[in-house]
């Protein structure tokens, strides 16, 4: 078992960067589009909708790609899909932008923890799954908790919250590159 542990690890970065980038997402998207795009509160709040609506498709869409193609292949698509979800807000000036900004984001964002479960399980057996989903998902909500205070911070030293999105966005391609290094013993 102990030996899984150092595979376990690099799960909870992976999911610390899910963890801090989704949540900058979500935390300032309505903000954003009006404050910096001067969109009208139901304007922005319909791409919100957008967001909720795709996104109950994502888990049971992209764990039954990871397990056709693997964890690795599953979490690099996704985590790819985020960070260039959150790159496209940032730059966003139109509304067909902000509708591929919203679907990217929505078909992907409750992927990456659907995966972990099952990454998790994969790693320490059935036995001890609960326990490798709990360990990793506290660094996961330390990523939740990071991420919109540094953002928050980049957003009042810049003036705008595209600083914070373009770090999301890095987050995510970093999740992307660091999945497929990941050394995973799928059953």
């Amino acid at each position: 078992m102990f030996a899984t542990w150092p595979r376990l690890y690099r799960l909870a970065q992976l999911y610390f960067l899910f963890g801090f980038s989704y949540v900058i997402y979500l935390q300032f998207f309505n903000a954003y589009l009006e404050r910096e795009r001067g969109l009208a509160p139901t304007a922005s709040s319909s791409f919100l909708f957008l967001i909720g609506l795709v996104s109950v498709l994502s888990g049971p869409l992209w764990g039954s790609v990871s397990d056709r193609l693997g964890r690795k292949a599953g979490l690099a698509i996704v985590f790819g899909l985020q960070g260039t979800s959150q790159i496209l807000l940032a730059y966003a000036h139109t509304p067909g932008m902000f509708t591929a900004a919203s679907l990217l984001f929505g078909i992907s964002v409750w992927s990456i923890p659907s995966i972990m479960a099952a990454a998790a399980a994969d790693q320490v057996g059935p036995r001890l799954a609960p326990a490798g989903l709990g360990f990793i998902t506290v660094v996961f909500g330390i990523g939740q908790a990071l991420g919109p205070a540094l953002a928050g911070y980049l957003a009042d030293f810049t003036g705008t919250f595209v600083t914070g999105f373009l770090v999301a966005s890095v987050a995510g391609y970093l999740g992307m590159v660091g999945s497929l290094t990941l050394k995973i013993q799928e059953e």
